[in-house]
Order: structure tokens, then sequence, then C-alpha cells
């Protein structure tokens, strides 16, 4: 039996020395810039930022550097579990990002759907928003 347990051990310790850094990362993942969720278009990535109040809206390019709010324009619904209609969100444009409150009245997620033009395209995105307390 002491032999037994001495080769599992022996085993274990040396199939962790094979294990190396990285492997907890997706080969070609993203990671968003500001911390948010990241969703794809064929032009751009949108990045949505929540908190408890709502979210914020990032626009990046493929090679993920920022690309001016003011040259994209997007529109977006906010839908909550139990409802059948989606709300308009009405989003101000800051600088460098565009944001809005959310009344998730309760609710631990709630669906974003997003239309965003860029250079006179027209795509949609969608993202599940857990609001952070």
């Amino acid at each position: 039996m002491k032999s037994l347990i001495s080769t599992i051990a022996t085993l274990v310790i040396g199939l962790s020395t094979f294990a190396h850094e990285g492997h907890d990362k997706t080969p070609g993942a993203l990671t968003a810039p500001h911390g948010g969720q990241l969703k794809g278009t064929s032009q751009l990535y949108v990045e949505l930022v929540s908190d408890s109040s709502g979210f914020k809206l990032y626009t990046i390019d493929h090679d993920l550097k920022s690309i001016p709010i003011k040259d994209v324009k997007i529109e977006g619904t906010a839908r909550l579990p139990k409802q059948k209609q989606s709300e308009k969100l009405a989003l101000n444009t800051s600088e460098s990002f565009m944001d809005t409150k959310v009344d998730a009245k309760g609710s631990h997620r709630y669906t974003v759907d997003l239309r965003v033009t860029y250079k006179g395209k027209t795509e949609s995105v969608s993202f599940n928003v857990e609001p952070q307390e």
C-alpha cells in the first residue's frame, strides 16, 4: 500500500513539472481594455462595462485601438427577463464612450440589443448584462 501511495505521489509531482504558465488563457481570446464584455462586428468591437446603475459603451477597432465615439452611431434597447417589450435606451455621448442608466427592477440579468452603424454599415450585437453591485 505504501508503494502505491508513493508511486501516485511521484506521478503527480512529475506531471506537475510539465505544466507551465499560460494554460489558463484561451488561445486567440481578447482581453477587453476597460474590463468589460467585448462583442464584435465585421468592422469594430463594442465593449460594454456595466455597473449597478447602467453601463458604458466603448468602440474599439480590430487592433484594439479606440475609435472616436463621434464616428459611430449606436441605438439600443434593454429587455428584462419577464418583460415582452424592450425599452429604448437613452445613450449619452461623451468624448470616449456612451453611457446610460438602466433600472433593472431587481433583476439579476437583462439583455441589451444594439444597432451599431460605422462607415455606413449597420450591424447588431447583443449583450447579457448582470448589474454589478
